[in-house]
C-alpha cells in the first residue's frame, strides 16, 4: 500500500514539474514561430524589409492580423544578427504600432531603441 502511494506521489510530482516548465518553453517556441511568420514574405517581410519595405501596412492585412495577436515583446528579442541585416527594426516598431500592438516607448528592440516621443 505504501509503495502505491509513493508511486502516485512520484507521478504527481513529475506531472507538476512538467506543467510548470512547459508553458515557458511553449511560449518561446510559439514566439519563434510568430517571428518566422513576421519574417516570411507572406507575413510582414514586405513591410519591414530594410530597403523597400512599406512600414505602414493596411490594418486588415495578413501582417496586421498576425501582429495584433502576437507577443511583439517576445518577437523583438528573437531577431538575430542575420535578421537584422535583412530588416529595419524601426520599420518593425512602426508596423507593430500601425497594427495596434505597439512596443512601449524606450524599449530596446534588438539594439534599436523605440523613440520616446512621436516624430512631428
Amino acid at each position: 500500500m505504501k509503495t502505491a502511494i509513493a508511486r502516485v506521489i512520484g507521478v504527481f510530482c513529475i506531472l507538476v514539474i512538467i506543467a510548470i516548465s512547459s508553458p515557458s518553453s511553449l511560449q518561446a517556441e510559439g514566439c519563434e514561430r510568430e517571428k518566422d511568420i513576421v519574417m516570411n514574405k507572406d507575413g510582414c517581410y514586405h513591410n519591414i524589409e530594410s530597403r523597400l519595405g512599406d512600414q505602414f501596412p493596411k490594418r486588415h492585412s495578413h501582417c496586421c492580423q498576425m501582429v495584433r495577436s502576437a507577443d511583439v515583446n517576445c518577437i523583438r528579442n528573437k531577431f538575430t544578427e542575420t535578421d537584422k541585416t535583412k530588416i529595419a527594426l524601426s520599420k518593425w516598431v512602426n508596423v507593430a504600432r500601425v497594427c495596434g500592438n505597439p512596443l512601449h516607448r524606450g524599449t530596446d528592440c534588438a539594439g534599436y531603441r523605440v523613440p520616446l516621443r512621436k516624430k512631428l
